[in-house]
């Protein structure tokens, strides 16, 4: 038996969700850019670039993801408006296949997001192992 809390729990969180992940979208576009910007500056040198363009694929893989959570928990949400409407309309039936799709579509959406957090990680860890290089490399001019 299908009850109405189990409907009104979800509908507030899939767009909380949705807002989140829409954030999440907007920063990844904009450090795009920026990544991108610099690319095209002609001081660069190749291994700088090489590594400038290699984050820049995993943020497209990134985007990629953001994006197909983004659409998993949109179409989570209207088959949770329509589990509502179902409901109201004694469609037991209809407003409990509703229902399972709509957490089967969270679950979706969430390991997009999952798999999304885990490449943000390694963009991170090769930014941070970049940066510590540059830090030997001053460190071992000094010592000179």
């Amino acid at each position: 038996m299908l009850s109405l809390d189990a409907v009104g729990v979800l509908f507030p969180a899939i767009p909380l969700a949705i807002v989140a992940l829409n954030f999440r979208y907007t920063s990844l576009a904009g450090l795009m850019r920026e990544l991108h910007a610099q690319l095209d500056k002609k001081l660069l040198k190749t291994a700088q670039k090489q590594v400038l363009h290699d984050e820049l694929v995993i943020m497209a893989r990134r985007m990629n993801f953001v994006k197909y959570s983004l659409f998993f928990l949109g179409l989570s949400f209207v088959f949770n408006t329509s589990t509502l409407f179902a409901f109201i309309n004694q469609s037991e039936r209809i407003a409990i296949f509703c229902m399972n799709t709509t957490i089967a579509l969270m679950l979706i959406g969430l390991c997009f997001f999952c798999i999304e957090t885990v490449l943000s990680t390694k963009a991170l860890r090769m930014h941070i192992s970049v940066a510590e290089i540059k830090n030997q490399q001053i460190n071992n001019f000094r010592i000179l």
